[in-house]
């Protein structure tokens, strides 16, 4: 015979399952809007730092650790080359094309001179806004990281810009979010460092550009 208690916990994990399975075919199904010009060919322009925030409180970290921007970088070569579906301009021609190129000014105009330079369809770039690492080990932590990216996707063709995405989280607890699954569920149960949560936020936002491109 089951008990009360017993009935109680295998209510709670079943009701936890479903909330779990719902979120998981939210993300699966969910219908995005097609990009409003066909892309094939990437460039990659460096992401850059944007301190959005006050003066550093004493005692905690930089809101943006030194090297962020490189960090982000590499993780977004690193998730296109992981797949044939992606095709992208090599990081070294990006390199060669920037080194004659004014690092002044608009974002958005800069980048669509690269995309020109190096004969892109579209050119991604954006912005690192939030880079802290974790203080602690995989399994206890005292601060954990944290992230915040933006990035957009440029028409070198008609200078518009046909996607946006953002990432901007602390890691937080399976427990305490349950929205969170699909970190623990690509990353691993564990605190992650800083380069691996920006390695997920990135992984994450190009799931959803490639959704876009695919529909």
């Amino acid at each position: 015979m089951i008990s009360c208690r017993s009935w109680r916990s295998t209510t709670r994990m079943a009701t936890v399952a479903l909330v779990v399975v719902g979120v998981a075919g939210c993300s699966l199904f969910q219908s995005r809007p097609k990009l409003e010009e066909p892309v094939e060919l990437i460039a990659v322009m460096p992401i850059e730092s944007q301190d959005t925030g006050g003066a550093p409180v004493a005692g905690e970290p930089p809101r943006i650790a030194p090297g962020a921007a490189r960090v982000i970088t590499a993780q977004i070569y690193d998730v296109l080359s992981s797949s044939s579906e992606w095709h992208f301009v090599p990081d070294l021609s990006v390199v060669q094309a920037l080194s004659q190129a004014d690092t002044s000014g608009d974002l958005s105009l800069r980048a669509r001179w690269l995309g020109q330079k190096v004969k892109a369809d579209a050119v991604l770039f954006g912005t690192v806004s939030r880079y802290v690492e974790r203080v602690g080990a995989e399994y206890g932590v005292k601060q954990p990281a944290a992230v915040a990216i933006k990035l957009q996707l440029l028409s070198v063709k008609s200078g518009t810009i046909l996607w946006t995405g953002s990432f901007d989280q602390e890691q937080q607890p399976l427990s305490s979010n349950l929205f969170n699954w699909w970190q623990f569920w690509q990353g691993g149960p564990k605190w992650f460092t800083a380069p691996e949560f920006a390695h997920l936020a990135v992984q994450r936002l190009l799931e959803d550009l490639q959704t876009r491109m695919e529909s």
